[in-house]
């Protein structure tokens, strides 16, 4: 588990793996950033703070999206895009989630075809493709989520309202929000919320293959409740 926290100033890397890359970026007003079209890679943009411009080619369709706070685009697999700044700072969370080796023929949900956008504040969520998976989830007080991992896919939460109390192997933490946990495949996280607010999150899973959840028997052993792909959050 690595944490860090959305309220710090400076550009930060938060995972660089063959399945996840993920970043938070300062932009400035005229500053651009871009991704190249790549075959096995999808992308999501959510903007914490600022206005953004997006101007994406999915399979020679030009698209526009215009975001601000607390908003999101997901961009299919394939598609190359821009993004601009509209306002004097924007800051982004890039979520890039790459299935290498992936081809048509293994898909097991419909493909993105579209750019689509979202909004974090609404509690919306991504479109579920075999690349990525998440949107955001509501914990209500005293709710804890079961022991699991994630086999072969990593995870992104950012805490935006209330308390996380989060337990992996190594640590036993209370996350205020603002916080960004990253979670390496195959290692078991258990998310609560112990307070009396709710807790909100966006995560993300990348990629999005079965099974979704590795779960734990008080012995020890382990189990999982279904070999099906998620299709929502």
């Amino acid at each position: 588990m690595k944490i860090f926290s959305m309220n710090s100033p400076a550009d930060q890397v938060l995972c660089d793996t063959p399945v996840c890359y993920t970043e938070i970026r300062h932009i400035h007003t005229g500053e651009t950033f871009d991704g190249a079209a790549e075959a096995h890679t999808e992308t999501v943009l959510c903007i914490v703070s600022g206005s953004l411009h997006i101007k994406a080619d999915i399979g020679g369709k030009i698209s526009h999206a215009n975001l601000t706070d607390m908003q999101g685009a997901q961009l299919p697999a394939g598609s190359s895009w821009s993004a601009s700044a509209t306002s004097k700072t924007v800051k982004v969370l890039r979520i890039d989630s790459p299935h290498p080796n992936h081809t048509a023929e293994q898909n097991l949900i419909a493909p993105l075809r579209q750019l689509h956008t979202f909004k974090v504040a609404a509690q919306q969520s991504l479109v579920y493709t075999d690349y990525i998976r998440g949107g955001v989830l509501k914990f209500a007080p005293r709710f804890a989520a079961d022991k699991h991992y994630h086999e072969r896919a990593d995870e992104i939460f950012w805490f935006f309202e209330g308390t996380c109390h989060i337990t992996t192997v190594k640590e036993d933490r209370l996350l205020p929000a603002g916080s960004i946990v990253y979670t390496p495949a195959d290692e078991w996280h258990i998310i609560a919320n112990d307070g009396g607010s709710p807790l909100l999150m966006f995560l993300a899973v990348t990629p999005n293959v079965v099974p979704s959840h590795t779960f734990f028997n008080p012995d020890g052993t382990t189990y999982v409740r279904g070999m099906e792909p998620l299709t929502h959050i």
